[in-house]
């Protein structure tokens, strides 16, 4: 049995910052800024947690201001470089706006069914998240970084854009996201939510943590997860 849900918590948080962490190092976010985007907005970060509280999946999905939205395509700024101001806060809309898909990755350690499963979940509550924020137009920009990745990326339909960042050999994608296209994904994968694998804590809105409170904390890294 799991969960899929925002971080409750900043124990749960470090649980799954630590999973990236061990994977991608000096590619995530540095440890303190994200547990300050975690005080800022808890929800940009998603998870889904055994009962015993191991982490088995998780996503990251970042809402940028315009300008960083556009040096983030240009190349000028990279997944590390992001900071809270460089975020759209929750009293901002997200009409017409553009997120960043930062990860989704799951454990190595589940068989092919149960990481459908588990990706489903999180593809079905992040969808779930902009249908409730009545977002009619948005785009999500994203970086495969693996094959699982680049599968991702040829499903969803998000097209290279053609900027100076197509030095890296991953570049940047774009997809326009829209109400029909939230349907037909929460449409393909709810066939993976039809048994009671996952249970779906559909809290979009969880309270803000003290950032001074998160800063504190430290933890251990202990996962190897497996990124798209």
């Amino acid at each position: 049995m799991f969960v899929c849900g925002v971080p409750k918590n900043i124990t749960e948080f470090l649980s799954v910052l630590n999973f990236e962490e061990d994977q991608f190092g000096e590619f995530s976010i540095p440890l303190k800024m994200a547990r300050n985007i975690f005080a800022f907005r808890p929800e940009i970060y998603l998870a889904v947690t055994a009962l015993d509280g191991t982490v088995a999946a998780y996503s990251s999905v970042y809402p940028l201001k315009k300008k960083w939205a556009d040096a983030f395509i240009a190349g000028d700024i990279a997944e590390p470089d992001l900071t809270p101001d460089m975020l759209l806060s929750r009293q901002d809309a997200l009409e017409g706006t553009c997120i960043y898909i930062g990860s989704i990755a799951v454990g190595r350690n589940y068989d092919p069914f149960s990481k459908s499963v588990l990706l489903a979940s999180l593809f079905f509550w992040r969808a779930q998240q902009l249908q409730d924020a009545s977002v009619k137009r948005i785009t999500a920009i994203m970086t495969p970084v693996t094959k699982h990745g680049e599968r991702l990326v040829r499903y969803v339909g998000a097209k290279r854009l053609g900027t100076n960042t197509d030095v890296n050999d991953h570049g940047i994608y774009s997809r326009e996201v829209s109400p029909s296209f939230l349907y037909r994904i929460t449409s393909s994968v709810e066939r993976f939510l039809s048994n009671s694998m996952v249970e779906m804590n559909l809290n979009f809105r969880p309270p803000l943590l003290p950032a001074s409170n998160v800063s504190n904390q430290s933890g251990a890294v202990s996962r190897s997860p497996e990124r798209i």
